[in-house]
């Protein structure tokens, strides 16, 4: 992972594949956010470390160094539009939130609401 900037933080995601909760650091790259890297860790500490306290909105790009999650690998996601949740997308049409349960057709967008924190 390069370095980041002090506008760098962490959101929380869920794994579809396993529904393991990881966490995603997320940097700010001229006017767009970058997912830098994913790591494990669990919800409750996700929440004490406050990455459930920020919010953004706009496009999301990948860093060259982007790992994916770090349990099944994938370097996709979609934002699940019920509990905006970050969820591993392995390129079905429709998806089945692990967090909340909601089902959707999925659609491509130029930009997204993601909300996180402290880092």
């Amino acid at each position: 992972m390069g370095k980041l900037s002090k506008e760098a933080f962490a959101v929380m995601a869920m794994c579809e594949k396993t529904k393991e909760n990881f966490g995603i650091t997320v940097d700010s790259r001229r006017g767009h956010y970058a997912f830098c890297w994913g790591f494990k860790i669990k919800e409750g500490q996700g929440k004490r470390e406050g990455y459930d306290k920020k919010s953004v909105h706009g496009a999301i790009s990948f860093d060259s160094d982007f790992n994916g999650c770090p349990y099944c690998g994938s370097k996709q996601f979609y934002i699940c539009s019920r509990c905006g949740k970050v969820v591993c997308y392995h390129g079905q049409e429709s998806v089945t939130c692990p967090n909340c349960g909601a089902s959707s057709t999925l659609k491509a967008a130029e930009s997204v609401d993601l909300s996180g924190g402290g880092f």
